[in-house]
């Protein structure tokens, strides 16, 4: 694993968390392909334990990745409460959906 690794894998987050809050969905699906390669990458190089000097780095990433998966829960649900706001205008019966415990609901 190398620090351009990382780097890589930094950006596409970063890239990922203003196409979401761009609403840019051309830059979200280029955001997702890149995101995509640098985590297989990061898969193909491995042996992160065997380089301390990276330690810092990567817990980065995670948090990074931790954040960016945190606002598209928000984005969903604040989808799904806007959904559910244009459903009860409409007066039409809620369609049944698995939540995110698993059951329909």
């Amino acid at each position: 694993m190398s620090n351009a690794a990382l780097q890589r894998l930094n950006n596409a987050h970063a890239a990922l968390r203003a196409a979401l809050e761009n609403h840019d969905i051309d830059a979200l699906e280029s955001a997702t392909l890149s995101l995509n390669e640098a985590v297989l990458e990061m898969r193909a190089t491995g042996a992160w334990r065997e380089r301390p000097d990276l330690r810092d780095d990567l817990i980065h990433a995670l948090k990074t990745a931790e954040a960016v998966r945190g606002h598209i829960n928000a984005l969903s649900d604040r989808n799904r409460r806007q959904l559910d706001r244009l459903i009860a205008l409409a007066g039409a019966p809620r369609a049944q959906a698995y939540g995110r415990n698993g059951r329909l609901g």
